[in-house]
């Protein structure tokens, strides 16, 4: 009664685990009705598996299945809350580790173009200061060692020339304030404008990479971090560079969950952290197992007990059969003989029984403690197995 009252106790424990577990992906209801399926079955294939005598790997397969369900369901109960506390940490710090990567490209983007805008400011102000001493911004011939000042003074060349057509005569080129040094200033002031608002914007960077920590929410690191990509000066850049941005989006929220926020998150959740596992996760699991493992060795423990006790009545059976199995049809006599020994076993066995029930039935209300033990054979011819008693000061023996 203690094995089997253990048994219940501990199963009862491994419903309320699976059923916390499955409540996590299902309705109240349909948890309840799953678990108490899962846990009775799992019990009833345990407490009578010693005793069946056919299909057994059919039972077998089915009690496997279903302590498979329970165990996981109990993992996922286990899991679920152990990392109640540590999941959300864990997904705030893992992206921080990946978001801190993309906003260091758009800053590195940023200074990249700063510093290219700082070195054409430089440079058109050498263009300004040639022009207005010497005249000769427009003489001075770059070739292709840099484009882009290159393109200034074609510019140039182009604004002179379009000068000259509307005005019908010849532009004449000299040191001083004119037509080219008011292009060339025309172009200085939108580089440094663009090299400002590059400035201005590796300062913005800068001020969310030092926000960004593990003690955030991911959903306000992602405002952040999409808050730089959308505010990146895009035709700033493109004016400095002559050429596009390419930037890495922000990492997806989607990614690092915090809270499920449904049961199909959480169930995502709980196999995703099968592999690789962590400390946690394997606790998780080795409880759940250890738990139905005792449950199922204690109801084969008191399934073994029932069958020990009914061991001599299924003994008498198996041997009766193979004796009758192994007599040749066509000998009578030996049928014969097999069967009145069979009925000679019955007779003893049903008269061993007997007197075991009737000691049992003495000592029911004395609860005294029993044990059997194997005694002399018969020596008398047709004499029956005897129980023979002897007491001592806690137990009785038979």
């Amino acid at each position: 009664m203690l094995i089997y009252g253990g048994t219940f106790l501990i199963s009862v424990l491994s419903f309320f685990t699976t059923y916390q577990g499955l409540v996590i992906f299902l309705d109240t209801p349909l948890a309840i009705i799953g678990s108490l399926g899962i846990q009775t079955a799992m019990l009833g294939i345990a407490w009578n598996l010693m005793r069946l005598k056919s299909h057994r790997l059919t039972y077998v397969a089915v009690f496997s299945i279903v302590a498979i369900f329970s165990v996981f369901f109990s993992y996922a109960n286990f899991n679920s809350s152990l990392k109640g506390n540590t999941r959300a940490q864990s997904a705030r710090a893992a992206y921080t580790s990946d978001a801190r990567p993309v906003a260091g490209e758009y800053a590195a983007a940023a200074k990249l173009a700063r510093s290219q805008g700082e070195y054409q400011v430089g440079r058109i102000a050498d263009l300004i200061d040639m022009e207005q001493t010497k005249g000769w911004a427009t003489v001075v011939d770059e070739g292709s060692n840099d484009p882009f000042i290159q393109s200034v003074i074609d510019g140039a060349r182009r604004t002179v020339v379009s000068w000259e057509k509307n005005q019908g005569n010849d532009y004449r080129q000299g040191a001083g304030q004119g037509i080219i040094v008011n292009y060339l200033n025309s172009w200085g002031d939108r580089i440094s404008s663009n090299v400002r608002l590059m400035e201005v914007y590796v300062g913005l960077v800068d001020s969310i990479l030092m926000e960004l920590d593990s003690d955030r929410p991911v959903g306000e690191q992602y405002q952040a971090v999409n808050y730089a990509a959308v505010r990146f000066p895009l035709s700033a850049y493109s004016m400095i560079t002559s050429s596009d941005a390419e930037l890495p989006p922000p990492p997806l929220t989607a990614n690092y969950i915090e809270t499920p926020a449904n049961g199909q998150q959480a169930l995502m959740l709980v196999i995703k952290d099968l592999y690789p596992m962590d400390r946690l996760t394997l606790f998780s699991l080795l409880f759940a197992i250890a738990i139905d493992l005792v449950v199922v060795a204690m109801a084969l423990c008191g399934s073994h007990m029932i069958d020990d006790i009914d061991l001599v009545f299924s003994r008498l059976e198996k041997d009766a059969s193979q004796r009758l199995r192994d007599l040749p049809l066509n000998d009578t006599e030996a049928m014969s003989a097999s069967l009145r020994e069979n009925i000679e076993r019955m007779r003893k066995a049903s008269e061993y029984s007997r007197d075991l029930n009737q000691v049992l039935e003495e000592h029911r209300q004395t609860r005294d403690s029993l044990i059997l033990t194997r005694g002399p054979e018969p020596t008398g011819k047709g004499e029956g197995p005897k129980l023979l008693v002897s007491r001592s000061d806690s137990d009785v023996r038979y």
